[in-house]
Parts: structure tokens; sequence; C-alpha cells
């Protein structure tokens, strides 16, 4: 196999992978976000090597860069994909933020609650003393 076929493959992997990641992250299964992101990890380390022999197979490392070049154009739906799953995630870290914000403040009312009941509580038992 040559270069280009084996980015193509790896490219076509990351987008498995990436399509992947967006149902976990909609879901919340961040365990499965994690090992996605640990798969790409290694993809990326073969995807360089694969870029590197690219490049000393179409004479070096001067690759003038083609707008209809499909591997261009998967790059660019693959930074698209990416992207969509940077808002996903950031839409999750809002909700989250916005419910801890909501428990942080339930706990905090309880806690009030507490202490006017305790008060009086503690009041009371000292008059029968």
């Amino acid at each position: 196999m040559n270069a280009r076929h084996d980015i193509e493959k790896f490219l076509g992997q990351w987008l498995e992978l990436t399509q992947a990641e967006a149902g976990a992250i909609e879901s919340a299964e961040w365990s499965e976000v994690q090992e996605i992101q640990s798969t790409k990890a290694a993809l990326q380390k073969s995807l360089s090597a694969a870029r590197e022999r690219l490049m000393a197979e179409e004479s070096g490392p001067l690759l003038a860069p083609k707008n209809d070049d499909p591997l261009r154009l998967e790059v660019g739906r693959l930074v698209s994909q990416e992207n969509r799953n940077a808002e996903l995630l950031a839409a999750q870290m809002r909700r989250a933020r916005a419910e801890q914000e909501k428990r942080a403040e339930a706990l905090r009312n309880l806690r009030r609650l507490q202490r006017s009941y305790g008060r009086r509580l503690d009041a009371a038992w000292q008059t029968y003393s």
C-alpha cells in the first residue's frame, strides 16, 4: 500500500471514531469518550507516519496543497465534525455546571433550614432542663 491509501484509511477510521465520540458526548458516556480519545491518539501516530511517507513519495517536504485533493476534503469534514464535538462537549459542560449550581443552592437552603430549626429546638430543650 502507498502512503496516500494509508492516510485515506486512517482518516476514515478517524471519522468513524469522531462520530462515535459525538454519540458518547451526547449520552454523557465519559469513559467511552476517554477510550475514543486514547484510540485517536494512537491513530494520530500512524497518521503522522503515513504523512511523512507521503511527503517522501510525493517530492519531499514541498507538497503544494491542492484545493480539489480528496485528502484535503476529508480533513475538512473531520475538522468540521471535531468542531461539532467541541460544541457538544461545551454544551454538556454548561448543563453540568448549571446542575451543580442548582445542587449547591439546594444544599445551602437545606443548611439554612437546618440551622433555623436547630436553634429553636436547642432553645426549647434548654427551657425544660
